[in-house]
Formats: C-alpha cells, sequence, structure tokens
C-alpha cells in the first residue's frame, strides 16, 4: 500500500508543470493605460484607389516589343552550352553567356563579338535578331 502511495505520488509529480513551466505559459494581464491607449488610437479611413493611382508602366514601342519577343524566343531554346547569338540592327553580332532578361533591358557576358569577356548590356530595341548557340 505504502508502495503504491509513493508510485502515485511520483507519477502526480511528474504530470504536474514545473514553477518555469507555469511562468512560461502564464499569460501577463494588460495593464490598464495600454488599453486606454488603445481605445483612442485614430483609426485612418480608406482611400479609394482612383483618388491616389499608381503611374503606369511605360509601354513598350513597337521596335522593343518586337526585340523582347524574338529576344524570350531564343532565350528559352539556350542549350547546355548556355551561349545565346544576338544580331543588333547596327550590324553587330553578339554571343553572350549568362544572359538576363531584365525589364527595360538585357545582360550578358561576352563570349564572341567586340569585346570578348566583358559584360554586355542592351535595349530591346537594339535587337533584330536572336538564336540559341554560338
Amino acid at each position: 500500500m505504502v508502495r503504491l502511495l509513493l508510485t502515485s505520488a511520483a507519477a502526480l509529480a511528474a504530470c504536474a508543470p514545473s514553477p518555469q513551466e507555469n511562468a512560461m505559459h502564464r499569460k501577463s494581464p494588460e495593464s490598464p493605460a495600454s488599453a486606454q491607449a488603445a481605445a483612442v488610437a485614430p483609426i485612418p479611413e480608406p482611400v479609394p484607389v482612383t483618388e491616389n493611382p499608381l503611374p503606369s508602366p511605360r509601354a513598350d514601342s513597337p521596335l522593343e516589343a518586337a526585340g523582347r519577343r524574338t529576344l524570350s524566343t531564343a532565350f528559352v531554346r539556350v542549350g547546355p552550352d548556355g551561349h545565346l547569338t544576338v544580331e543588333l540592327r547596327d550590324g553587330r553580332v553578339l554571343v553572350l553567356r549568362d544572359v538576363a532578361l531584365r525589364p527595360k533591358d538585357f545582360c550578358g557576358v561576352q563570349v564572341a563579338g567586340s569585346k570578348p569577356g566583358g559584360r554586355y548590356c542592351g535595349g530591346y530595341a537594339e535587337v533584330a535578331a536572336a538564336r540559341p548557340g554560338g
């Protein structure tokens, strides 16, 4: 009987949370000052979108739109070598790798062209043709 009571007492002690656990789970009551400050804070009025419109993005020119389409079509077909050949409207031909198509322009590292090894960034309106490979 005494053994049963000791075993039960030990089991209850193991299940009871420690004072540290009680402190972690205890919620602190809010002070009246913080509740009062929250009650008097002004609530901002919603503003209709028509009163504060965002500036619309600039539309591509026809040359930019055609160059973007041409370059992105070739870009998705780039093979394992990672090279993209870009023909510019001024007659230059560039072979680029690590090409990034950005909102207003494109950039890549030149493999062949005017400055091999240098970085080239140009606008989409400059693109006359593009194809994957070198």
